[in-house]
């Protein structure tokens, strides 16, 4: 049976294409379970529902408001466009994106000149320790430009081995495509610059390494100077510099070194396997030294972008997962060959490790057979007795019922969240927020999390009646 297997795994890593394909059938079958769940994260549920908004004729960061750059909102609204509204769509593009992902892994390890077969490893390793979690199941801002700072690396690699200096401006320009999803990728492109203008520095050839630095940083900051011309053109530039700059910079925490340190043990605790062999092959002579010092910069850098918002997401720490799974692979067969482990003997690990791996992320995804998918619940039970122009106001993580009734959110923070956590970021006042809702008079109120809000609002209670409750999700309805 193993001898099979690894005939048949040696066949597809003969072609690129067919390497792709098994990735991105690896992708769908590590992540289909949660393909038609309706909120994995309300973060994806925001981009569903304001993807939809500007789809409608709605404007970004005037009409409807979140705090992250335009990017994943234009991706979502673009999807949208091309399949129509489905959760099940967004799922399935996610599985590609994360594919893509996969398959520039492969690339890059080649070009660090690691066998097929390990580098195939690398795109594998990158799929399981995204999808292992549910908080990489939701079509997320990390999934995009993670792809994005990967090809852009991958040109960066192609301009060095070809001393083509012109191809760091491509470079560059992929990465700042990454730094409209999210400004983090800026950690990226600070490694990538250290390991190829530092690491590698002659006195000779400095100035050329230079203009490969400035074009490099011309293509990260085109896409963010296009975007800045773009609103300012559309009249919209007080509202984006609003968000992108004012809001942002009262959106971090404090800064806590205990909080920090226990979310750092987190991802080593939640990722202990992966992380060990990581360890062990940055710091095992026997592996490529290039390859050793770019995954180690990339990750340091990395880390410095999870930590410095002070915020505890865990979705922060999949940016930590591409030079992790570069060194996995080359770590684990460093390991085997110390252990004197028979090839025929590998193998076998190595498949009996991604069957384990696929049977311990089926039982991370078994949440959605055994949770009760109340958002869908809610819309079907509500869909009957919805009219296009009502408004519904829903609590936090409840959201995305407006996406499925097809109705538009009563106010401009579309993610509850921005009322009632992140108010001094957006200078707002909450209660005259929930105050211009209420006087849109929604049919029906949603919640669940802000129980001890809506049940002792004064406003809510004389106005609203119970409807229905599913689970612990109350339904109340305006009063005839």
């Amino acid at each position: 049976m193993f001898e099979t297997l690894t005939s048949i795994f040696q066949n597809l890593l003969q072609s690129k294409w067919k390497v792709f394909w098994t990735l991105l059938i690896a992708s769908l079958l590590f992540r289909a379970l949660s393909f038609n769940y309706s909120v994995i994260d309300h973060d994806e549920s925001s981009y569903l529902l304001i993807a939809s908004e500007l789809n409608k004729g709605a404007k970004l960061y005037t009409d409807v408001i979140d705090t992250k750059p335009p990017g994943i909102f234009i991706a979502f609204s673009m999807v949208e466009k091309v399949i129509g509204k489905s959760i099940f769509g967004i799922r399935i593009f996610g599985s590609l994106i994360i594919s893509l992902s996969a398959f520039f892994l492969f690339l890059i390890s080649r070009q660090f000149n690691a066998n097929r077969s390990l580098s195939f490893l690398a795109g594998l390793c990158y799929i399981i320790t995204f999808s292992c979690y549910r908080t990489g199941l939701a079509v997320n801002t990390e999934m995009f430009f993670s792809l994005f700072v990967l090809v852009g690396l991958f040109v960066l690699l192609k301009a060095e081995n070809k001393n083509i200096t012109s191809l760091w401006l491509l470079g560059g320009l992929l990465i700042g495509i990454g730094f409209i999803f999210k400004y983090v990728v800026i950690a990226g492109f600070g490694a990538f610059a250290l390991f190829f203008l530092v690491e590698k520095l002659i006195f000779k050839t400095i100035l050329r390494k230079l203009l490969k630095f400035t074009l490099g940083i011309l293509g990260v900051l085109l896409p963010f100077i296009i975007t800045h011309i773009y609103f300012k053109v559309t009249g919209r530039f007080d509202d984006f510099y609003e968000i992108i700059y004012n809001v942002t910079s009262r959106y971090s925490s404090e800064f806590s070194i205990t909080n920090s340190l226990k979310f750092f043990l987190n991802f080593h605790l939640l990722y202990l396997p992966f992380v060990i062999l990581f360890y062990f092959g940055i710091f095992s002579k026997s592996i490529n030294l290039e390859v050793r010092k770019i995954a180690a910069l990339w990750f340091a850098f990395a880390w410095i972008m999870v930590i410095l918002p002070g915020k505890s997401f865990k979705h922060y720490y999949l940016q930590l997962l591409p030079p992790i799974s570069l060194i996995v692979p080359l770590a684990f067969t460093r390991l085997s060959s110390m252990k004197a482990v028979a090839t025929d003997k590998k193998n076998k690990v190595a498949y009996l490790s991604i069957a384990l791996a696929f049977v311990i992320g089926i039982i991370n995804q078994s949440y959605f057979w055994t949770q009760p998918d109340r958002v869908k619940e809610i819309s079907a039970r509500l869909a009957s007795t919805i009219s296009e122009n009502d408004f519904i106001l829903t609590d936090k993580q409840l959201q995305l019922t407006q996406y499925l009734l097809d109705l538009s959110p009563p106010t401009k923070y579309v993610h509850p969240t921005l009322i009632f956590d992140h108010s001094r970021a957006f200078a707002i006042d909450t209660e005259e927020e929930m105050n211009k809702i209420l006087d849109k008079n929604p049919k029906y109120i949603i919640y669940q999390k802000s129980k001890s809000y809506y049940d002792s609002n004064t406003r809510v209670q004389s106005n609203y009646h119970l409807f229905d409750r599913i689970g612990k999700v109350s339904i109340l309805q305006i009063n005839p």
